[in-house]
């Protein structure tokens, strides 16, 4: 039944309401477009700043979360995603903040754009509409137009690559254009191979959605995996409606390691992700074996999911386009559209 359904095209397109699979397919020409759009609103400036801040929530903050994972290493300054209704006290005048919000209506980044707004940060503001460019406009602040009509969440290219063309700009990450280049040439090629028309027996997106069908995932990343561990999350989440667990490597040898023990009746229900680098630090691909070895008595299975590509940002989106599709094939195998969200519109209703 799983692989008939997976491989049956008009069943799939059925499901599939708004399109999400075709959304998905075009992350590769999304990123090129996003590097176009941050670096016209960033054209030139300076690059002393003190310190960095995304504020964002849901997919407008997973946008935070790339830019940092793929150039964190390499920024001469502290780059944080903020994920609720303040700034941090250390962001002043002298910091750049980014208000990420798809729709640009989300309460908590407006909360803190007019925030850095009465800090007098250097701002630049990220959104398809809505109350931030109303904001955006009225103070004369840099602007990333993105396109309207996307799931919020089908627009991490939208809500990540002008972050870090805008870094680029200042000065402060090198080599972005290069790297988009090499990310959009990555993606293509797998967008091909995770394409709903590639039957399941050579599709490994579909191949690992038959595999979690009717199970709980547990994603385990590490460096720059990491965030794309925090993506698979919540994509299974929001496109499968299914429960789904992430942490890192070492973080998790101090703590979760210990709790794979019970409720044993469960235990056999988890699936373990590991996403793979090759260019992890040699004690944390050493950690992931050992931790293998000592749950391989209680997980029902741990699968394995390799990068791609040479830059930090091909290597992270190979791993989130690997985890978007999963989770839409997640979502047919449960019956499901992945697109709507009922209660997250349900709670901001209650909200408003």
């Amino acid at each position: 039944m799983v692989n008939s359904l997976l491989d049956n095209l008009e069943e799939i397109r059925k499901l599939d309401g708004q399109n999400q699979l075709g959304m998905v397919a075009g992350l590769a020409e999304q990123v090129r477009e996003a590097y176009a759009a941050g670096r016209d609103v960033m054209k030139e400036g300076s690059g002393e700043v003190g310190g960095i801040a995304v504020a964002g929530m849901g997919g407008s903050a997973i946008g935070g979360d790339i830019a940092a994972g793929a150039y964190e290493a390499s920024i001469p300054s502290p780059m944080v995603t903020i994920r609720g209704y303040h700034l941090p006290k250390w962001i002043t005048s002298r910091s750049l903040v980014f208000a990420a919000s798809y729709s640009g209506n989300t309460e908590e980044t407006i909360s803190c754009l007019k925030e850095a707004l009465e800090r007098g940060c250097r701002i630049v503001c990220i959104s398809s509409g809505g109350v931030i460019s109303d904001i955006a406009a009225g103070e004369e602040l840099p602007l990333v137009k993105i396109p309207a009509g996307l799931q919020p969440r089908a627009a991490s290219g939208y809500l990540s690559i002008p972050i870090a063309a805008c870094l680029e700009s200042l000065g402060l990450a090198a080599e972005v254009e290069a790297d988009v280049e090499e990310t959009a040439g990555v993606l293509s090629l797998l967008a091909e191979l995770y394409d709903p028309e590639m039957p399941l027996a050579s599709n490994p997106a579909k191949e690992l959605a038959a595999k979690l069908f009717d199970r709980v995932p547990v994603i385990y990343g590490s460096e720059v995996t990491a965030v794309a561990a925090r993506r698979w999350k919540t994509q299974i989440n929001e496109n499968s409606k299914m429960m789904a667990f992430s942490n890192e490597f070492p973080e998790l040898n101090h703590n979760e390691i210990v709790g794979w023990q019970h409720p044993a009746a469960l235990m056999e229900k988890f699936r373990v992700i590991y996403l793979k680098d090759e260019f992890l630090h040699d004690q944390n691909k050493k950690r992931m074996e050992i931790t293998a070895d000592l749950l391989k008595d209680y997980a029902g299975e741990i699968l394995e999911c390799h990068t791609s590509g040479r830059s930090r940002l091909a290597r992270l989106f190979s791993s989130i386009l690997m985890g978007d599709y999963v989770s839409l094939y997640l979502a047919f195998l449960n019956g499901l559209d992945p697109s709507p969200v009922i209660r997250i519109e349900e709670l901001k209703n209650q909200l408003a």
